[in-house]
């Protein structure tokens, strides 16, 4: 296809306006391209991008070839933007449209700007007798068949009667026309910016691609459209689903197993686990989880002991809070004894800054026959 041998040419000469929407479509194409497989995991991501980034960089080198052409300027400066090419691919492919792929991005499209910027040189030799160029491309690469050429000039005249009546051919006398400006390169003086004039052009362009092109563009576009329908209905990996049962099998709580309990008159519980008790009691609105630890010592300071209005003080092994703002502090099984006897004598204890009341508590111990033991001595 001549266009696309177009693309790829580095001995023609591109305008500025075509060397402007090439790079402009590269950066669309890639975005497009890496959108779709966004959600995909990053080596898959990364080997579908190269196979779109490397045959971008061709087309890349060779535009900026065109335009220096064009402008009679060093082809190395062609090498940084196939540099910064390089960079925003890489990066918009590990980190899609994450800050510094948008920065490569603009530093990409910035260079590619300068370019187009450059002024067109009169100091160029033609390719061919009447190369003006199709499409703003200038070169070895034949676009006559995609050009609509201008209706050729039609040589109007009389013929002058013969008075001699020898049969002589008529005499044409060709009608005076206006005179022609002398032949000069499609773009030899650069105009100033006329925005009516480059929309005319941009559409004198494109509109007959499409008349011409239409069959192909519209499989791209269906393709397009199908892969974008696939991405999102692909289903998600079973290590996503995996990971989100953990996290529910996390976040139900269960409440804390216990052997014996005994309800107390002040509206808290002793529980008992293994011969360790745990003290139960409703408490104003906190974060659930584990507010004290005594492997850490970190969390609540006025949870860490249990004290008596005797002055006998016990360390909570841990204090949680549970849904329903249920608090549980747990105690050693050494101390239960004492903690047990202790509530059974004494008048009152504090607990995480909530004191308790221990009237009545000695009959209520002593007729449970797991915590009776304990009151004796």
């Amino acid at each position: 296809m001549p266009f696309l041998k177009s693309l790829f040419c580095i001995q023609g000469r591109d305008s500025r306006l075509r060397s402007a929407l090439v790079h402009l479509s590269l950066v669309a194409v890639l975005l497009l391209w890496v959108a779709l497989f966004v959600a995909a995991q990053p080596a898959t991501r990364l080997i579908v991008g190269l196979g779109l980034a490397l045959p971008g960089a061709a087309l890349s080198l060779a535009a900026a070839r065109r335009r220096l052409n064009d402008s009679a300027r060093p082809a190395t400066l062609a090498w940084p933007a196939l540099g910064l090419w390089g960079l925003f691919a890489v990066v918009q492919t590990l980190s899609p449209f994450s800050l510094w792929a948008t920065l490569a991005g603009a530093a990409y499209l910035g260079f590619a700007a300068l370019l187009s910027a450059f002024p067109v040189s009169r100091n160029r030799g033609r390719f061919a007798p009447g190369d003006e160029g199709v499409w703003g491309y200038s070169g070895p690469v034949d676009l006559s068949a995609l050009h609509q050429d201008a209706p050729v000039a039609r040589y109007q005249g009389r013929v002058e009667p013969s008075l001699d009546g020898r049969g002589n051919a008529p005499t044409v006398i060709p009608e005076p026309q206006a005179a022609q400006p002398d032949p000069s390169y499609w773009d030899d003086e650069p105009k100033g910016l006329d925005i009516t004039g480059l929309l005319k052009r941009v559409a004198a362009t494109v509109l007959p691609l499409l008349q011409k092109q239409w069959k192909p563009l519209a499989g791209i576009v269906g393709v397009v459209v199908l892969l974008s329908l696939a991405v999102s209905f692909w289903p998600k990996g079973g290590a996503d689903t995996a990971a989100s049962a953990e996290v529910v099998e996390v976040a139900k709580p269960e409440v804390p197993v216990f052997e014996h309990q005994v309800a107390m008159p002040d509206t808290y519980e002793l529980l008992m686990n293994q011969d360790g008790i745990i003290v139960k009691w409703p408490g104003d609105p906190s974060a659930q989880g584990e507010i004290w630890s005594l492997l850490t010592a970190k969390g609540e300071r006025q949870c860490a002991q249990m004290r008596f209005n005797n002055g006998n003080s016990y360390r909570a092994v841990k204090v949680e809070v549970w849904p329903g703002d249920v608090y549980y502090a747990y105690f050693s099984p050494l101390d239960t004894s004492d903690i047990v006897y202790d509530v059974a004598m004494r008048g009152n204890f504090t607990l995480c800054g909530y004191p308790f009341s221990l009237r009545g508590s000695m009959d209520i111990l002593r007729a449970h026959p797991a915590f009776a033991l304990y009151t004796r001595r």
